[in-house]
């Protein structure tokens, strides 16, 4: 009798400390949150381009003088489409997460814009410049464009600057919101020895 009573507090004592075991939490909904927008945009930046057409030539009378100018924009965003459910580590002890997001990524958008005539002066003689000549301009404008930005870092790196910080305090509010101190970091910084912004994170 002694030992069944003992071999039943076992079982029992099993059946308690199994069911005092909580579930892992499923964060599934979060991972989803974030995957539902492919290309986040945190950051912009207006630009505006001037492009020039002068044909004076000796053997025809009067000028064809014509400047247009074409509203575009840089946008700096992170392609969450690269984000996977492995990126991120949770700390169900402590309440927090530790998130690495995919790159900052910079590229010229808007360039369906229309064109602004500026300036025009086309002599009696000269034929008008057309909607196919304008349209080779702005291709000829839209090349120069990206190759002027490709040589001055500087904007590149102010939009990407400003997207980490604006992406790092969204993300921080979206895991707060769910109960969880959130540390961010981005895919790129870690070869480069980056860390998580790690505050008060031991």
């Amino acid at each position: 009798m002694t030992k069944f009573k003992a071999f039943s507090f076992l079982l029992i004592g099993i059946f308690l400390f199994a069911c005092s075991k909580k579930p892992a939490p499923d964060h599934t909904h979060l991972y989803e949150e974030i995957r539902h927008v492919n290309k986040m945009e945190f950051a912009s930046m207006a630009v505006t381009k001037t492009v020039k057409t002068e044909r004076s030539d000796w053997y025809k009378v009067g000028k064809r003088i014509a400047v247009y100018s074409f509203d575009t924009y840089l946008k700096a965003y992170i392609d969450l489409y690269q984000f996977e459910m492995e990126n991120m580590e949770f700390d169900e002890e402590n309440k927090t997460v530790k998130v690495t997001l995919p790159p900052v990524k910079v590229e010229i958008a808007g360039r369906d814009m229309e064109m602004k005539k500026e300036y025009e002066n086309v002599g009696m003689f000269r034929t008008e410049i057309d909607s196919k000549e304008r349209a080779k301009m702005k291709e000829k404008a839209s090349a120069e464009l990206k190759k002027e930005l490709g040589g001055n870092p500087e904007y590149k790196q102010r939009l990407e600057d400003t997207a980490r910080r604006k992406a790092r305090s969204y993300f921080e509010n979206l895991f707060k919101n769910a109960g969880y101190t959130a540390f961010i970091r981005f895919s790129d910084e870690i070869t480069g020895g980056g860390d998580y912004n790690l505050k008060n994170y031991d």
